[in-house]
């Protein structure tokens, strides 16, 4: 049965989400991946910030990059894990990268079988059905990407809904929101969408 947390700052929220977990954090091995953060300037702070909560949660965490991995690499890497994280930054290059890393078909199987699955922000919205809702300049990252989502939950996930920092972006752009093909859920920071199996639940923390 899938069970995906879904979230927009994974480190807001991630005190309610351990409530639901089958197992206590301190019997999870984690991939950490930062890919999203690697064509973003500065010190990558939320990065940072949610690793360091994982840590203090009591996951085991293991940070890396899938850029440049090979199938047979990543596998490696996956062996002794039984959680993914995937954090924030680009989305528009996130996507390019597990698309071109095959990370793509790693995921829906590993999420079909029922393997815990936590996005934050970049990484909550490649699994939805569109990632271009709101027009960017970070589509300038990944020239050539294949798709627009990744499909493994039938809606989009637009990230940061109310925050300050993201205001003028998303007003200037709110039009782009406005149809009626595709079912869209706008998540605040203390937010987070729990999909397990075939129902999904909004969590307000």
């Amino acid at each position: 049965m899938t069970n995906l947390f879904l979230a927009s700052s994974g480190d807001y929220v991630l005190d309610d989400i351990v409530k639901h977990l089958p197992n206590k954090p301190t019997q999870y091995n984690l991939a950490f991946i930062n890919t999203a953060a690697e064509v973003e300037k500065g010190d990558h702070w939320w990065v940072t910030k949610e690793k360091n909560k994982l840590l203090s949660a009591g996951f085991r965490v293991d940070e890396f990059t899938i850029t440049g991995l090979s199938k047979e690499e990543f596998a490696s890497k996956m062996a002794d894990k039984n959680g993914v994280y995937v954090c924030g930054g680009n989305t528009y290059y996130l996507l390019d990268q597990v698309i071109k890393t095959g990370f793509d078909e790693f995921l829906k199987k590993w999420i079909a079988d029922g393997n815990l699955y936590i996005g934050s922000s970049a990484g909550s919205s490649i699994v939805g059905v569109a990632i271009d809702f709101i027009p960017s300049d970070e589509a300038l990252a990944a020239p050539d990407l294949k798709s627009m989502g990744l499909g493994i939950v039938d809606l989009a996930i637009v990230p940061h809904w109310g925050s300050s920092d993201f205001r003028d972006e998303y007003l200037k752009e709110i039009s782009s929101l406005y149809r009626e093909d595709t079912k869209i859920i706008l998540l605040s920071n203390s937010q987070y969408l729990h999909v397990q199996g075939g129902e999904y639940s909004i969590n307000q923390v």
